[in-house]
């Protein structure tokens, strides 16, 4: 798991906006499609903008900052944004020999979730790594989620276990991490190198947005704990009531193209979005291509 990126916007909203409507529908998902082409239509010329709060969670060793020019895409727009930093990331003040389990890992998320008044339904948006602890999210509050946006991620489902994307992320991620490292033992940790970052998880962003990244990752932790191994880490009833959507980076040296594709497939009635020319952090690289797929995600899944 060592090879899924990324996780600014602090835990709290960007500029709240107290004029927000949500509608609830039985959420149920759609067949599974691919769009190779941008939605019709920009943030200017919404005739009837919908105003949303969008959850946007991080991957390993990155924080709430990675969202920094989607965040502020959706804010001008009128949407509210909440990206927390999970535990031992960001500015989260926790070290991460202090974090045991993965649901310690994701404590911050479910804080936001379960901050979240009960008429509202947002749309959380989980980036590499990050689709775990989105996943978790949707099992314990799908009434509160309109729709799951999974981004180059891991993305467990009924159908598809943790053990079960970890073999085959194994099988499929490259081996040559180059500068990144691994520290076993019982304070087993990885963190991400420059030369790493720069070459396969950044390599169609801007020099500055690399500097960025260099400085501010810190070392994560891959969780293997009984929290996110057992057979109930995701439920039919409660997870498979939210509708999800799988985007696709096809520029992604880190996670490839096949496997992103393979974690949609393995999860029936997914839809996929296909980014052109995004590498493994979108966020970054294509950021007003990524904002229109979210904000036309959003208007579809009310």
């Amino acid at each position: 798991m060592a090879s899924l990126c990324s996780g600014f916007v602090l835990s709290s909203q960007l500029s709240p906006n107290p004029n927000l409507h949500f509608f609830k529908i039985n959420a149920k998902p759609l067949p599974t499609s691919t769009f190779k082409t941008k939605p019709n239509f920009t943030k200017q010329d919404q005739s009837t903008p919908i105003s949303r709060h969008f959850v946007l969670v991080h991957g390993a060793c990155h924080g709430g900052w990675v969202w920094y020019k989607l965040a502020t895409l959706l804010n001008e727009a009128g949407h509210r944004v909440s990206a927390p930093d999970l535990a031992a990331s960001g500015i989260n003040p926790k070290r991460v020999e202090e974090v045991n389990t993965f649901e310690e890992y994701s404590e911050p998320l479910m804080e936001v979730m379960e901050a979240v008044p009960a008429d509202e339904r947002v749309v959380i948006v989980g980036h590499s790594n990050g689709g775990l602890s989105v996943a978790l999210a949707m099992e314990r509050f799908p009434q509160k989620i309109a729709a799951a946006v999974f981004v180059t991620a891991a993305m467990p489902s009924i159908t598809n276990s943790y053990v079960a994307i970890t073999k085959k992320l194994f099988e499929d991620v490259r081996k040559d991490r180059k500068d990144s490292k691994d520290v076993s033992g019982p304070r087993r940790s990885f963190s991400f190198g420059p030369e790493d970052l720069r070459t396969n998880y950044y390599q169609l962003c801007a020099p500055e947005d690399v500097t960025l990244a260099t400085m501010l990752v810190r070392p994560g932790k891959p969780f293997f704990d009984s929290s996110i191994k057992r057979d109930d880490f995701v439920t039919a009833e409660n997870h498979g009531l939210v509708s999800r959507v799988y985007v696709v980076c096809n520029k992604d040296r880190a996670l490839p193209r096949r496997t992103q594709i393979w974690m949609a497939e393995m999860s029936p009635g997914t839809e996929t979005i296909e980014l052109d020319g995004a590498d493994h952090t979108p966020m970054l690289s294509v950021p007003e291509e990524f904002f229109r797929h979210l904000v036309d995600i959003s208007n579809r899944y009310q």
